[in-house]
Parts: C-alpha cells; sequence; structure tokens
C-alpha cells in the first residue's frame, strides 16, 4: 500500500496587514523626531553662554579687546569677574558684565559692557557689546621705545636710543637719546605726559645738552671763516624800483660756537672803498652792484666772511611782516608818536594808529617800518645811529615774536616770502636753518654798531658831502672780527 502525502495549501499573505503597522510606526517615530526638535527649537531654552565664553567671545571682537589711543592701536586683553542681569527677550540673550582689559602698555577698568547673544538652533551666537562707561586709561609701562625714536630721529637723524625714565606715580615719561655726527654731539630728551582719556601724550623734545661742534675761526682765501658762525648781510633798500642806496646794512651772525645771534650795523656814511669805484658812502655800494658789491665791500674791508645775503625794499619789508601777522615790540611815547605822525602826513592812517602811550605794541608792516625808519624830526628824537638800534631791536622782537614756531611752519613761512626778497640763499639753505630754529631761537642777542662813540668823525668828501671817517681803522677792524669771531681772542 502506498503512502500518499498531501500537500498543504498556502495561506496568501495580506501585505497590507504589514504595510500598516511599518507606515503608523514610522509616524511615530517621526512624530517623535518632530516633536523632539520642535521642542528643543522652539520649547527647549539653550543653554546660555558660560562666563568663559563671554570672555572668548570679547577678546575676539576688536572694538572691544583693539583700541586707538594716540594714534596707535593697541591689542588688549579682557578679563571678568561676573556675569549679572542676565535674561532673554525675543531669541536675544542679554546679559551685563564688568571687563576690565590691559594690554602691554594701558590697562582699562572697569567697565560694564551689555553683551548680546541672537539664539541660532540648539545655541546662542554672539552678536555685539556696548558700553556707555567713559574709557579712563592707566598706566601700566612707558612709551614704547620706537614712537619716542621716530620723534627723535626726526629732529636729530643721529639720535641713539640709551635710556628710559618713567614714573607712573607722577605720569612723566623721559626718553633719553644721544646724538653725535659730523655737525652735532649731545644728549636730547623726548618727553611724554600721561592723560587718563588719551595715554601718552608727546611734550616736547629737549636738546638743550646738543650742541654744535665746535668750529674753529681761519682763514679763505683772506677773509676769516668759522662752520659754526652764519654771517647773513640783512640790506634795507630806499627803493621799491630794484635800484637804490642800502640805507640798511645788518650783519647777522648766528654764532653756534657760543649761542649768540650778533647784530652789526653799518652806517650809510661810512666811508669805505668800493672795489672798482673808489673811496664813497658805503650805500652807494647797492646802487653800484647790487647785494653783492656791498657784501663784498663789507667782507674786504672788515676781512670776514658773509655767506649769504638778503635784501629787501620798503614795499616787500612791509609784506614780510604783514605775512608774518605782524610783529610785537615795545616803543616808547616818542616813537609811537612819530610813527602816527609819519602815517598822518603820508596818508596812511587806514593802516591804523599806535596807542600814543607806546608800550608792547603788535606792529604791521607799514608801522614796523616807519619804526625803522624813525631818525627823529618834527620834535621827536632820534639820529640815524639811534635809527640803528631801533632797526636792530625790531630784528630781535622779529625772533622773539615767533620763537615758539615749529620748524615745519618756519619753512611754510620762508616760502611763503622767499619770492618777495632778493637772496642768494638757495632752498637747500631755507630749509637747513629752518630745521635749526629751535636751537637759534634760544640764542642771547649781542649788538653793535660800526662806528661807535669815539670811533669816528665827521667829515666831508670832496664833493662836499656829509661823511664819516673811522679814527683807528686798524683797532677797529680787529675788534668786529673779535666781535664776531670770539676764539680770536
Amino acid at each position: 500500500m502506498s503512502k500518499h502525502y498531501a500537500k498543504k495549501e498556502k495561506k496568501p499573505t495580506n501585505k497590507k496587514k504589514i504595510i500598516l503597522p511599518i507606515i503608523a510606526a514610522a509616524v511615530v517615530v517621526f512624530g517623535a523626531v518632530a516633536g523632539f526638535l520642535i521642542y528643543q527649537f522652539v520649547f527647549r531654552e539653550p543653554p546660555h553662554p558660560e562666563p568663559e565664553q563671554i570672555i572668548a567671545d570679547l577678546n575676539a571682537d576688536e572694538s572691544v579687546s583693539k583700541l586707538k589711543i594716540g594714534g596707535t592701536y593697541y591689542d588688549f586683553n579682557v578679563t571678568s569677574p561676573g556675569i549679572n542681569n542676565d535674561v532673554v527677550e525675543d531669541d536675544v540673550y542679554k546679559c551685563d558684565i564688568t571687563i576690565e582689559r590691559t594690554s602691554e602698555i594701558y590697562g582699562i577698568g572697569p567697565c560694564l559692557f551689555s553683551v548680546n547673544y541672537v539664539r541660532e538652533g540648539f545655541e546662542y551666537k554672539y552678536r555685539d557689546a556696548t558700553s556707555n562707561d567713559e574709557i579712563k586709561l592707566i598706566a601700566l609701562k612707558g612709551v614704547e621705545v620706537e614712537k619716542a625714536t621716530k620723534k627723535a630721529t626726526k629732529a636729530y637723524k643721529a639720535a641713539k636710543f640709551t635710556e628710559q625714565k618713567t614714573d607712573l606715580e607722577k605720569g612723566v615719561d623721559k626718553l633719553i637719546f644721544t646724538v653725535e655726527d659730523d655737525e652735532y654731539e649731545g644728549s636730547l630728551t623726548v618727553a611724554y605726559k600721561f592723560d587718563e582719556f588719551e595715554g601718552w601724550k608727546f611734550y616736547k623734545i629737549n636738546d638743550k645738552n646738543v650742541s654744535f661742534k665746535k668750529g674753529v675761526t681761519h682763514k679763505e682765501d683772506g677773509l676769516y671763516t668759522n662752520s659754526n658762525v652764519k654771517n647773513i648781510l640783512f640790506l634795507g633798500i630806499d627803493s621799491d624800483s630794484g635800484v637804490g642806496r642800502s640805507d640798511c646794512m645788518m650783519l647777522i651772525s648766528v654764532d653756534s660756537n657760543t649761542g649768540k645771534i650778533k647784530q652789526t650795523s653799518f652806517m650809510r656814511d661810512n666811508w669805505f672803498n668800493i672795489p672798482g669805484y673808489g673811496q664813497n658812502k658805503l650805500n652807494a655800494a647797492y646802487a653800484f652792484g647790487g647785494a653783492e658789491l656791498t657784501k663784498s665791500t663789507i667782507e674786504q674791508t672788515f676781512g670776514i666772511k658773509i655767506d649769504n645775503y638778503v635784501a629787501t625794499s620798503f614795499s616787500t619789508f612791509k609784506e614780510v611782516v604783514n605775512a608774518l601777522g605782524g610783529v610785537t615790540v615795545n616803543i616808547s611815547a616818542d616813537e609811537a608818536g612819530y610813527i602816527n605822525w609819519q602815517l598822518g602826513k603820508n596818508g596812511q592812517t587806514g593802516v591804523g594808529l599806535v596807542p600814543y602811550s607806546g608800550g608792547n605794541v603788535r606792529l604791521n608792516g607799514q608801522q614796523a617800518l616807519w619804526l625803522c625808519r624813525d631818525r627823529g624830526g618834527n620834535g621827536y628824537s632820534g639820529n640815524d645811529f639811534i635809527r640803528t638800534a631801533r632797526q636792530r631791536r625790531v630784528i630781535q622782537s622779529i625772533v622773539s615774536t615767533y620763537s615758539n614756531y615749529t620748524p615745519s611752519k618756519i619753512l611754510s613761512v620762508i616760502n611763503t616770502l622767499k619770492g618777495s626778497v632778493k637772496t642768494d640763499l638757495t632752498s637747500k639753505d631755507f630749509k637747513w636753518y629752518a630745521q635749526r630754529c629751535t636751537k637759534f631761537f634760544g640764542y642771547k642777542f649781542a649788538e653793535r654798531c660800526v662806528p661807535t662813540d669815539g670811533e669816528w668823525q665827521s667829515g666831508y668828501s670832496s664833493g662836499g658831502a656829509w661823511i664819516i671817517s673811522l679814527n683807528n681803522f686798524p683797532q677797529l677792524k680787529s675788534d668786529i672780527q673779535t666781535f664776531i669771531y670770539e676764539d680770536l681772542k
């Protein structure tokens, strides 16, 4: 008997029954995830920034950690004692934090800052920090040597840093530099003062211990000269046409060996030998051959080298004084009366009268010109000798009035005026004097006239002109040489 196995019948699968649970499970998972995300993004508050993070963010914010003080940017390190008054408003986390800052040179603090973070998803991102506190600086250290060196080398190229003396308690910093080159030797100080709002501020350069290297007087082509004595002949011409006589002849000697500015006035009626023209009044030299002939006449007469000349007419003299803004001169009541008399006599009262009482008066160009021309008359006192003294006083007053000008301002004035005068000074020469004017302005004045009492007698030329004859010319010549070059003594 054979066995027969019965084939089991396969029941059909219900796919819907399988898919539906899967979909349901996915929906549940998705819903859970979505709910979680919604909770995280909408309902759950992200963790607030920790103090360490806030400090790190402030250190990275250059508006807080990088500040410009006295024209220089400094990097600061931000530190804080803690956070307070933190709130969340419209997805912005806000807190107040009192911070302090330090750099290599300065300290700042404490300052209250309001810090803002904007929520981005699961975290807060730093946005900005603001403060209404007034920044007050604390000096932790003196001025950077490099900054002071720029100041020193601008004044003297050979300046080399040697020492820094910082007094934080007094808010004073002094940096010492040595100077030595072909022209100068000594030491200078670059000084700074501390300001709690502006930091270390440049105060001044003290170069009183920097001096020109001593020059030795010697002869060149028969004339005495010295590298540290600059002789400039100043000429005042009695005409605006360019042709005339020099009524004012003043040798201005800038003596860096002794720290003096020496003024030597030469009377116009001195009877001298004019090269190529024979004996004549000194002021005739300009009419014969201009400034160059006047210069060579004085050189050969007194055996001194004149480096340069400056010649100005009446009009250009007024322009020079006006361009300088006037000059303050101490005048007497007699001189004030003379100035006003001449202004009225010549229809020039429109420029203004000076106080009849005199005193320290700011004179404009026209008023200063009448003072320089004042040799008396109409009851006012004076003569040619007194006039030269008045001219020297005006020059001294000009130097005094503008002694606080910086070299750059002096050079600017020179560039404005140099077209108004006749001179053999070059632009390089003008720059040289401007750069050294701060030292020259500190020199003392010495003055004399050629001749002075006892050195002359009046006479008349063959043509009947009144002239000045010198009594003992060899002695006078020697006196003038030693007045200008004191190492000849």
